[in-house]
């Protein structure tokens, strides 16, 4: 073969590659724009931020296909703001917690054929192209991938309240050019899950109404099929102060409570299970022993312990775009 004949060859080779290349990246677009992505904001009493949400929403370079509000506070002005916008699919309901109003937004975005549904609150602010970092990374719309997270950030930048990693020996090789980690839990701010994933391993459990009800649904999901955080994709999370949690016993009840079922709910072995649960209780009766409790707590541990055995439910009107 002449030198000419090898240089043909090698220019073939390399507009072949180069084809093929661009043909994968199109049809990896496509793919991508072919996802319908419905977001669900949880509203209540926050009238300044959730403008401020719904206006980051509106504005994602990737743009959404349906955003759906699931309101369940009594603010006037609030509702009658959400009535008034001709873009948005509103559900109103009462308080039944942020485990509930998610579960009714997932619930509604699979009805409506959407195949990915990106959860938020009202308070919670993403940056313009943080959906399409989500949707870039080869993970997105994956048969493999049961949900995308974000990086959260509080009001000065400071990283808090980000998935959990799975063992770093699964990710320190790959995570510069994937700019993905697996993780095991992740809170609600951000979170892309896939329509399938929750079809398969159900919806959040409504009786939580809150606290770790989005440990307990993402952990659920992220153990029974790979899920990652996306590390180049923000979520700003402008949470208002809390009081202390051991100083309401409308917030620790819960708290208390629904820590016995994330436990039974888990796939541990049955005694681990047991262990965890009077580990939990021991806990609590030594931290009321020594002052750092209120003894009010053993109420929701006797009830969490005995009666507290919610079910996980289903998607009842989903039907997936094949």
């Amino acid at each position: 073969m002449t030198e000419c004949s090898q240089l043909n060859s090698v220019i073939a080779l390399y507009q072949f590659s180069r084809i093929k290349y661009l043909l994968k990246g199109i049809f990896l677009d496509q793919k991508i724009n072919k996802a319908s992505i419905a977001v669900v904001v949880l509203a209540m009493h926050r009238y300044k931020k959730l403008v401020n949400t719904i206006g980051r929403l509106r504005s994602q370079t990737r743009a959404l296909d349906e955003i759906i509000v699931v309101f369940q506070g009594d603010d006037k002005k609030i509702r009658n703001w959400l009535e008034a916008q001709d873009d948005l699919t509103l559900k109103i309901q009462d308080n039944i917690g942020s485990a509930g109003g998610f579960s009714t937004g997932m619930q509604t975005a699979i009805a409506n054929g959407h195949d990915w549904v990106w959860i938020t609150d009202d308070d919670a602010f993403p940056e313009h192209d943080t959906l399409q970092k989500l949707v870039s990374t080869r993970y997105f719309n994956d048969e493999t991938t049961g949900l995308l997270s974000c990086v959260i950030v509080d009001a000065d930048k400071a990283v808090y309240m980000s998935p959990v990693p799975d063992d770093a020996n699964k990710w320190y090789g790959t995570v510069l050019d994937e700019k993905c980690l697996p993780i095991l839990s992740s809170a609600w701010p951000g979170c892309l899950v896939s329509a399938k994933a929750i079809q398969a391993y159900g919806l959040p459990i409504e009786e939580y109404f809150f606290y770790d009800e989005d440990i307990e649904f993402t952990s659920r999901i992220a153990r029974n099929i790979p899920s990652y955080c996306v590390i180049d994709a923000v979520m700003h999370h402008h949470q208002e102060p809390n009081s202390n949690l051991w100083q309401s016993p409308e917030r620790y009840k819960h708290f208390v409570r629904n820590k016995f079922a994330t436990i039974r709910l888990s796939d541990e072995s049955i005694a681990k299970k047991i262990v965890r649960q009077f580990m939990w209780i021991f806990k609590l009766i030594l931290s009321v022993l020594t002052g750092n409790k209120p003894i009010g707590v053993l109420v929701p541990m006797i009830h969490g312990f005995l009666f507290f055995w919610p079910k996980i439910r289903y998607p009842e009107a989903a039907h997936l775009r094949k």
